[in-house]
């Protein structure tokens, strides 16, 4: 089973000499700082998909008043002081 790609990619001089710069100061090797980059930014994407479709239900369904106050009191009755 293959455990990893190599990959070669073209950068802006600028991006890669500030990439360079930080992976150096991380002590970091090339692919592990590049890997870890990729990771972050393929999260950070599915996170705004994620947001994207909750966004896009809000607007089907929008939250009624009565929605906000069962929510407000639920969440009062789960953070009961003396829980903490």
């Amino acid at each position: 089973m293959v455990k990893s790609i190599k990959t070669a990619i073209s950068l802006p001089v600028e991006t890669y000499r500030s990439a360079e710069n930080l992976r150096r100061k991380e002590k970091r090797s090339r692919s592990e700082f590049y890997a870890k980059a990729l990771e972050a930014y393929l999260k950070a994407e599915e996170m705004r998909v994620m947001d994207a479709r909750c966004e896009d239900g809000y607007r089907e369904k929008p939250e009624t008043k009565d929605d906000a106050v069962w929510v407000a009191r639920a969440g009062l009755t789960a953070l009961k002081p003396g829980d903490w």
